[in-house]
């Protein structure tokens, strides 16, 4: 009996093991997506910033004001 159940144990393991292939490769793919989401929003949010930043005043824009 002690034979049997410890085949049976190592049958489950190795079925387990098997299963999680694909969901680490799933994984990876997941964080590919993700970084390249994340690199995306973050050129929209850098072009945004970009286009309504403050240019500092220059020496020759103050001498044009006065």
């Amino acid at each position: 009996m002690k034979k049997v159940s410890f085949l049976l144990s190592i049958i489950v393991l190795t079925l387990t093991l098997v299963n999680c292939k694909p969901a680490a490769e799933d994984r990876y793919k997941m964080h590919e997506n993700a970084k390249r989401i994340s690199d995306s929003i973050g050129r929209v949010i850098d072009a945004a910033m970009a286009e309504v930043a403050i240019q500092p005043k220059t020496p020759a824009d103050t001498a044009k004001t006065k």
